[in-house]
């Protein structure tokens, strides 16, 4: 059950690597920002759902998933709006 859980809460996600798929090199500082927020929501909120997880767990799997997924949008061109 909970690879299962936290299989969908991933799944839900990657919203960074998704905007630098569609919008490659041209992702807006906003959206950027909206986009890891929301990444970071839908972990949290999935993987507090699992048993045993506690709080701590599910933000910091957040955290971690989040970072993965920021890596690989920003390895697709969605941080070209951090460049000067």
């Amino acid at each position: 059950m909970v690879g299962a859980v936290l299989a969908a809460a991933i799944a839900g996600s990657g919203c960074v690597t998704g905007a630098a798929i569609a919008k490659p090199n041209q992702v807006k500082l906003p959206v950027l920002i909206g986009a890891v927020a929301a990444d970071l929501l839908v972990i949290i909120l999935g993987s507090s759902q699992i048993d045993g997880f506690t709080n701590e767990g599910a933000v910091l799997t957040g955290v971690a998933v989040t970072g993965v997924d920021l890596g690989i949008g920003c390895v697709l061109g969605a941080c070209s709006s951090l460049r000067p």
